[in-house]
């Protein structure tokens, strides 16, 4: 069977999947290539994950923040393969890379361009969602083409298999379901209005039930360990001081680059270059040896600055190798590039308007356009249920129903820092442009001429979507790390190294997640040698990997008392239960802030804690360690000089 493009050519099925099974593995080989270890946030999923297979239960011995399946899932994953990170990459690496898949397929359907989806696929994979956002990827993507399949060929069984997905999202965390099931349900309504609103009302309801009774093995659960009350409380509680915390202080404005200009092409960037400098070596000297090899400082890293050398002549690269005053160089070699490469370089269309060209600008010009994909698609909708125009059965009931999902999406996952947002929320208005984009380039329109101008206007918007994209996923940067530079000895030299890196438990150094974790590495090999599995620690700071690179359970009833993952409302409970049975560990971070939130508990550590160690973190102050005063320990550790309770 086959099924014809708006581009043009038909396309047969097996070449469609053939596609999606094509970004899939690419979606699975990138992520490999560019994993450098998990970041800070997403060992809260590994902390809560630890905490259950230590023997506590959610919501009765420690608070659900309203993502269950997820850290249950990473639970069992580590239960039934082992604690090595591979087991969680393997999950986040299988969702992603299905996110691109449903989200390539769906986008085939709203465009009818294998082209047109397959580049919306792509920017997901440019813009680099954090490994903690797969649920972001996978759900709407999944969701989107369940609500394709519900419309097109309508029926009960369809119904229920996208309650399914819902409850799914809802369990992976709530807003996801809350998000999905509106959309859907708009969509159910909008698709079944020629069945007349009794009949639209109804399959609604359907939906609705179904999604209830899924859901009603959780809520038993919910009610027998402390009920749901308190669960929503406290769920709500977190989601409130998350939003406050993140809110955006300023709306995004797109600015110009000081001396830059409007009009013209920017220098094409070469590739990085690694120097550390000798510690002998001022930074009046540094800045003059910047200027005599042509360096443009890019960023630093733990021991070296990262740079664009200006001068890729053989003699000036020699010169710079052979300076004493740079203690080491890295990456000198690919910095002159061979001609194809120069060529692609020059020609590249985002070399346009240098002056626009910043991560600043990047970020508002993705924020609204995010924004304003699901007014303009929306509006299209309005105009083209009064011409009663559709491409396909249910067409414009999903186009709105991803419309809603986009402005739901945006409000919930926009926020502070924007940067590191913006990929979370890439999926809806992705599939609501592939749509736009099918719109631009299908059939001729009567006026040939708007057509055109159109085009160019999407032309242009796609360019600068792209070159956004790239900015902020750090796309050369990851180019870079993956060792594409270098040819296939340089991925596979990467690749050897993601290997030995995924090998590795959870409970690594190779490849900390902060510098507070680097710091606190002597401190989690003492933990091991002077206490049981069974201690416990509490964190006053935002660095939920401590209790995971501990080995222990986090006493608190979140993983950290920081920010937003314990509950400043209920802290008096949390206090008599620390109390009852005290923590060994306490490692005091942030204590302006600890303190100001969470009184009762700051109160009950004064009392009863003693500073045993400090530990200094190179450019984040000095983590605490103290321990109970009124517990004795049974001899010193050697390696440290501290306590030691076993």
């Amino acid at each position: 069977m086959s099924v014809r493009d708006a581009d043009g050519p038909i396309r047969s099925r097996p070449a469609i999947v053939a596609a999606a099974c094509a970004l899939f593995v690419t979606t699975m080989v990138w992520r490999f290539l560019t994993f450098a270890g998990f970041s800070n946030d997403h060992y809260a999923h590994f902390a809560l994950a630890q905490q259950m297979l230590l023997g506590e239960r959610p919501i009765r011995d420690f608070a659900d923040p309203g993502w269950p399946l997820t850290y249950m899932l990473s639970a069992g994953m580590w239960q039934l393969f082992g604690g090595a990170m591979s087991v969680e990459w393997t999950v986040v690496a299988l969702s992603l890379a299905a996110g691109a898949a449903f989200t390539f397929l769906t986008a085939y359907k709203l465009a009818g361009s294998l082209w047109i989806a397959v580049l919306v696929t792509l920017l997901e994979l440019i813009v680099y969602p954090r490994t903690y956002s797969y649920p972001k990827l996978l759900v709407y993507a999944v969701g989107a083409w369940l609500m394709i399949s519900s419309v097109e060929r309508p029926s009960r069984r369809r119904l229920v298999v996208m309650s399914a997905a819902i409850a799914a999202a809802f369990l992976l965390r709530h807003d996801h379901g809350l998000y999905l099931g509106v959309a859907a349900a708009v969509c159910v309504m909008l698709a079944s209005r020629g069945d007349g609103w009794r009949a639209a009302f109804g399959r609604t309801a359907v939906l609705t039930a179904a999604t209830a009774s899924w859901l009603v093995p959780w809520m038993l659960f919910v009610m027998a360990n402390g009920g749901l009350v308190a669960y929503f409380d406290r769920a709500l509680e977190y989601a409130r001081e998350e939003q406050s915390a993140t809110t955006l202080r300023a709306w995004p404005r797109i600015t110009l680059v000081p001396g830059k200009p409007l009009l013209g092409l920017e220098r094409p960037d070469r590739p990085l270059a690694q120097v550390r400098w000798s510690p002998s070596v001022s930074d009046a000297e540094r800045l003059a040896m910047e200027r005599q090899y042509s360096l443009d400082y890019v960023r630093d890293t733990e021991d070296a600055r990262w740079y664009y050398v200006g001068d890729p002549s053989e003699a000036n690269i020699r010169a710079l190798a052979d300076d004493p005053r740079a203690a080491a160089t890295s990456n000198l070699g690919r910095v002159s590039r061979p001609f194809w490469r120069e060529f692609l370089a020059y020609v590249s269309p985002f070399r346009l308007a240098p002056a626009l060209h910043s991560p600043a600008n990047a970020d508002a010009w993705l924020y609204w356009l995010f924004w304003g994909l699901p007014v303009a698609c929306a509006a299209l909708v309005i105009i083209r249920l009064r011409k009663n125009v559709e491409r396909w059965r249910g067409e414009l009931a999903v186009v709105a129903g991803l419309s809603v999902m986009t402005a739901l999406v945006n409000d919930g996952f926009l926020r502070d820092l924007l940067r590191d947002r913006l990929a979370d929320a890439v999926v809806p208005p992705a599939l609501i442009g592939a749509w736009a984009l099918g719109l631009c380039w299908g059939q001729p329109w009567r006026r040939r001429a708007w057509q055109v101008v159109v085009q160019l206007f999407a032309m242009a918007a796609v360019v600068a979507s792209v070159g956004a994209s790239m900015q902020i996923g750090s796309w050369s940067e990851r180019i870079e790390y993956a060792g594409v530079g270098d040819g296939l000895e340089g991925v596979f030299d990467r690749a050897h190294k993601s290997f030995d890196l995924l090998a590795l438990p959870h409970r690594q150094h190779a490849a900390p997640p902060s510098r507070v974790a680097l710091a606190l590495m002597p401190f989690f090999a003492y933990v091991d040698r002077c206490s049981t599995t069974s201690d416990q620690l509490i964190v006053t700071g935002d660095f939920p990997e401590v209790p995971v690179l501990a080995g222990r359970a986090f006493a608190s009833d979140g993983v950290v008392l920081g920010s937003w993952y314990s509950s400043a409302r209920h802290q008096e409970a949390t206090a008599e239960e620390l109390k009852s049975q005290p923590p060994l560990f306490v490692v005091f971070l942030d204590g302006v802030a600890f303190q100001a939130r969470y009184p009762s508990i700051a109160a009950f550590v004064r009392d009863q804690y003693v500073s045993v160690a400090e530990v200094p973190v190179d450019g984040s102050g000095t983590v605490v360690i103290l321990t109970p005063r009124a517990r004795m320990p049974a001899s010193t550790d050697e390696a440290t000089g501290w306590p030691c309770f076993k």
